[in-house]
């Protein structure tokens, strides 16, 4: 069993808000040639590159597009991010190659603790493929927006990440929707107002703004 203790410490430092704003965001930001090279090249903006006509009526497909460009440079960051900082507890994060999850932490005494991460630029939730019982319970919830106009660079391409908000979500209560077909396997996750109350400890940047039923998420401006 996991020292409960250790645990607190662990989760405290992950919702730590300068891991991701500044260590995280830097990561992102300096290796953007590594996921859209042939714009960097020729210096074209992300709307240049793949113009919203290439799109007609399927704008959610060039978000989507841009959000599974950018997702292993999230999970790197993270996870890289993460065990510089925890470190001083003698816990180890790692990449999780596995269903259950994407990131572990391996604590002192061998106990582990399995972390998904999601992202999405959408305004109140994440997608996913997640009907499997197994998966873990615990994530890190980033939601970004970028600027499309920005020309990019091979080197650094500083404030192309425009808007960003955090959540570190350990033992989630919320329920992934969506019911599974031969076709289709994909769910939304999104933040009740009732459980936002219950839990405000898992906001680490941003905001989650309460509606009637589900919270609306406002990202920092950066």
């Amino acid at each position: 069993m996991i020292d409960e203790e250790l645990k607190q410490k662990v989760l405290k430092e992950m919702r730590n808000p300068e891991i991701y704003l500044k260590g995280v965001l830097d990561y992102v930001e300096k290796r953007i040639k590594y996921v859209f090279g042939v714009a960097c090249e020729d210096k074209l903006s992300i709307n240049e590159w793949q113009p919203d006509t290439a799109f007609v009526g399927q704008l959610n497909q060039k978000t989507a597009l841009i959000t599974a460009r950018l997702f292993d440079l999230w999970e790197n960051a993270i996870i890289e991010e993460l065990d510089k900082r925890l470190s001083k507890f003698n816990v180890k994060i790692e990449h999780y190659h596995n269903p259950n999850g994407d990131m572990i932490i391996i604590f002192p005494d061998g106990e582990k603790m399995i972390w998904e991460i999601k992202t999405s630029q959408a305004k109140d939730s994440w997608t996913g493929a997640t009907h499997s019982s197994s998966k873990s319970s615990n994530y890190i919830l980033i939601n970004f927006s970028v600027n499309k106009n920005q020309s990019l660079e091979f080197g650094d391409n500083p404030s192309l990440i425009t808007g960003l908000a955090v959540f570190v979500w350990d033992g989630m209560e919320a329920e992934w929707q969506g019911k599974p077909t031969e076709k289709n396997s994909f769910t939304s996750l999104k933040v009740s107002s009732e459980i936002a109350k219950q839990r405000p400890e898992i906001v680490v940047v941003g905001l989650l703004e309460h509606k009637k039923k589900w919270c609306k998420i406002i990202r920092k401006k950066l």
